[in-house]
């Protein structure tokens, strides 16, 4: 039934008809096999499977509980999402291939000579690009199907668009953020996918990503934010603040107003040499600083976790700002007022000799 039909939930009990104590993990287990479905198991064992609660996926619900118990921890499996998200995608899936299909099937006959693993691949390229639409903000594309029709379009950035949590594949790869086991300590690298893969990488490349209140600006903002948050909405006494405290509130606020600015700067990617992962998951906000690398051996590298890689076009993105970081050259500033003076007096001269012309 599970492998024919979309069921959102399963309600388990942990003994069957024939009194077998473990029948319902047995069932948990071949379903964890065949599909992704919370589940919730309503009980009068609950001590026995209770070590395999992990709500709201795996909920455990005692018979000796109210009904209204075991429907709210159904309601607590549809209010995770889970189950919608999981028909939204599946549904995606099934209608762009029989949407793509159909439009192709009068050029068959030229994919002919190609067998099925080349068909698959091609379809897979084109599934993997509506669903890289689908992430972005723009309205290109949104989620097919019945599910994908009642939901709303995505109005909001959010950070469950930058990670790939766990990362795909037993390889470091471009963009994986790592900790170091001893120092707990993050780093992202940025070494070529390829030599990864190929073991042409006698090195790694590592980029540090450090916890974002521990960098200039966000460190100092932490420390005048909270001072200004605290008396900006103050009463002043009667007769008014004095013109001590009048400079004090005046210097504590722009102080905070232009650190905030600079953070927003870099929260934003409009400088080059910080880019912000922001906290999601097991992640939290951390600051990732270009000049700051280091270059593990291969063997050094079994030292560092992997618990994310990044969806594209970041690790790309990454690697073009660590190589105009590392490849721009300096130069001397111009005398742009000097330029500007110029420019303008030329200006007023030439307004001059068209005014005497006429």
């Amino acid at each position: 039934m599970l492998s024919a039909q979309t069921v959102d939930v399963v309600i388990l009990d942990v003994r069957d008809d024939q009194g077998r104590d473990d029948a319902g993990e047995l069932i948990l287990d071949n379903l964890k096999s065949a599909r992704f479905v919370p589940v919730v198991f309503y009980t009068a064992y609950a001590e026995r499977v209770e070590p395999l609660a992990q709500p709201p996926v795996v909920q455990v619900v005692g018979k000796e509980e109210r009904t209204d118990v075991l429907l709210s921890a159904v309601k607590a499996a549809f209010d995770s999402g889970l189950p919608i998200a999981v028909r939204g995608l599946s549904d995606h899936v099934r209608e762009v291939t029989r949407e793509y299909l159909w439009d192709i099937s009068q050029q068959w006959t030229s994919l002919g000579s190609y067998d099925a693993e080349e068909k698959t691949t091609f379809l897979v390229a084109r599934l993997a690009r509506s669903l890289e639409l689908t992430l972005s903000l723009n309205g290109e594309d949104r989620l097919r199907g019945p599910v994908g029709r009642a939901l709303t379009s995505p109005s909001n950035w959010h950070p469950s668009r930058l990670y790939v949590i766990p990362p795909i594949g037993e390889h470091f790869d471009t963009g994986d953020l790592l900790l170091h086991r001893n120092t707990q300590r993050y780093w992202v690298q940025l070494t070529p996918g390829c030599d990864l893969a190929h073991g042409k990488a006698d090195r790694h490349l590592l980029v540090a990503a450090t916890p974002l209140l521990e960098v200039d600006p966000f460190r100092a903002w932490s420390m005048i934010e909270p001072e200004w948050k605290n008396i900006e909405n103050a009463v002043a006494p009667r007769g008014g603040w004095s013109r001590e405290e009048k400079e004090r509130r005046a210097k504590l606020k722009k102080t905070s107003s232009d650190l905030r600015a600079e953070g927003r700067r870099i929260i934003l990617g409009r400088h080059d040499r910080y880019f912000h992962l922001p906290q999601f998951f097991t992640v939290p906000d951390l600051l990732i600083d270009l000049q700051h690398v280091k270059a593990p051996t291969e063997a050094e590298v079994g030292e560092y976790v992997r618990i994310s890689g990044l969806a594209s076009p970041w690790p790309q993105v990454l690697v073009n700002r660590y190589n105009r970081q590392t490849g721009r050259m300096g130069f001397d500033d111009p005398d742009a007022d000097a330029v500007l003076e110029r420019i303008s007096r030329e200006m007023m001269e030439r307004g001059r000799e068209e005014r005497n012309s006429e």
